[in-house]
């Protein structure tokens, strides 16, 4: 009997894909303000778009996710648009991820190894990837179960350790009162997209739709249980943080890891969080990998982009996660050779892949309106989403002014990104447009976009 995925599988899998190891230390970086946003953008920003993803999730839970609801709700080339941004998604994080699992390892374990060495290490990782990424999600469940609980554990923990500092007596290290919880216009909105993209992903499990035991009424129990969840945990983790280390001194690779450090003072304890933080991030990695090019595959082998991206293998969308993987091999080994730093990358990949990760959900909200005007939802889906629409716009708004901060932050100046972050836009928008011509000049018999969806 084929595996399938349940209900806790399902939450597994968004835990691994949303609750964001690599990002908790980014997000106490904003300030104490930081538990404010994450309080702000939770009612404004992450239930909104849980119910919204939950009813879509009702309406078309086929293989596929967010693609299939681009394709029903605005057409053929908007949803292979919005797989080549996932898929272009795909490059920037895991590539951005790996230098920074590559450099805390070596920080462990060899703090002497050169940059080539650090980045010949992060390739490794990234083959691994591609490895693990051939496998049927129902029979990699055991990776991210485990790495699900492992990040629930770092996030409890974070806060565990900030409640055992207090209890001995230290001193929070910082100021927690109203007026350093008040958001304000300044260098904090820099890391405000860093929050944004943490708050996306609740559609990961829908890619994985077809390995599902009724996923029209699973899926939407699962994306809202996560949405509260990560809220909860972002604001525990964050808060845990800012009680023991000082804002100035948080380091954004090691800052988990130097928590229980200074704790705690024992080394052992140091590498075990230290590896099970890896751990932790490299399933992150395989989540996103999987569902992240799931759309790219099926658009791929709808006709709407080269055909080589909708190769499969065990059901997985193993030409997208190849292309991939050779593009990232290549930029790494440019980069060790041109680079002096390795956390340059990271931030720089990592702000080209938030913005890679926000524009398909501007896309997706569109879509998701077009579906409730011409009727699709009220016919279709099982679970409804409270004042959906209204919902919709609010979230859109946010979106678009999270993309507009990539540029430009009131009260602190022009992005330090600016050049990467408008670069990569056009850089992603551009060779979108490329692949979608050059596939319509070489078509081939499209196969079904998804049977799911055209059932529906």
């Amino acid at each position: 009997m084929e595996k399938k995925l349940g209900a806790f599988d399902a939450f597994m899998l968004l835990v691994c894909g949303i609750l964001f190891t690599d990002a908790i230390t980014s997000n106490a970086s904003t300030g104490t303000a930081s538990l404010t946003w994450w309080i702000i953008l939770g009612v404004l920003y992450m239930i909104p778009s849980g119910l919204v993803i939950g009813e879509l999730s009702s309406a078309l839970p086929g293989e596929g996710g967010i693609y299939v609801w681009i394709y029903e709700g605005l057409g053929p080339k908007w949803a292979a648009l919005t797989s080549w941004f996932f898929f272009a998604c795909g490059l920037f994080i895991p590539v951005s991820s790996f230098i920074m699992l590559s450099d805390i390892l070596f920080t462990l374990f060899y703090p002497a190894a050169t940059l080539v060495v650090r980045v010949a290490v992060a390739i490794v990782i990234l083959w691994l990837l591609v490895w693990a990424s051939t496998k049927p999600m129902a029979e990699a469940t055991w990776i991210t179960n485990i790495a699900g609980l492992i990040k629930l554990g770092i996030f409890t923990l974070c806060f565990a350790v900030g409640i055992y500092w207090i209890a001995q007596g230290n001193a929070i290290a910082n100021e927690m009162t109203l007026e350093t919880l008040m958001p304000s216009l300044d260098q904090g909105l820099t890391y405000l997209p860093v929050i944004m993209y943490c708050c996306t992903g609740m559609e990961l499990a829908s890619a994985s739709a077809e390995e599902m035991d009724n996923p029209s009424k699973m899926l939407p129990r699962v994306v809202l249980g996560i949405a509260a969840l990560a809220i909860i945990m972002n604001i525990l983790a964050s808060w845990g943080i800012l009680a023991i280390i000082p804002l100035d001194q948080i380091d954004l690779n090691l800052g988990v890891i130097a928590l229980f450090q200074t704790t705690f003072d024992a080394p052992l304890l140091y590498y075990l969080v230290g590896i099970a933080f890896l751990f932790a991030v490299f399933a992150q990695c395989l989540a996103w990998a999987v569902g992240g090019n799931r759309g790219t595959c099926e658009s791929a082998k709808s006709g709407e982009l080269p055909a080589f991206l909708g190769y499969e293998k065990n059901g997985q969308p193993v030409g997208a996660i190849l292309t991939v993987s050779f593009t990232g091999t290549i930029l790494l080994v440019l980069y060790a050779l041109f680079a002096d730093s390795a956390s340059d990358l990271f931030f720089s990949l990592l702000s080209c892949g938030v913005i890679g990760s926000i524009v398909p959900y501007v896309l997706m909200f569109i879509a998701y309106q077009r579906l409730h005007a011409n009727g699709f939802l009220k016919e279709h889906a099982e679970f409804k989403a409270p004042f959906g629409v209204a919902l919709s716009w609010v979230c859109n708004i946010l979106q678009v002014l999270t993309l507009a901060l990539m540029v430009y932050i009131p009260g602190y100046g022009w992005s330090d990104d600016l050049v990467t972050n408008v670069a990569g836009f056009i850089g992603m928008l551009g060779t979108g447009l490329l692949a979608i011509w050059w596939a319509g000049k070489h078509p081939k018999e499209p196969e079904s976009v998804n049977e799911s969806a055209k059932e529906a």
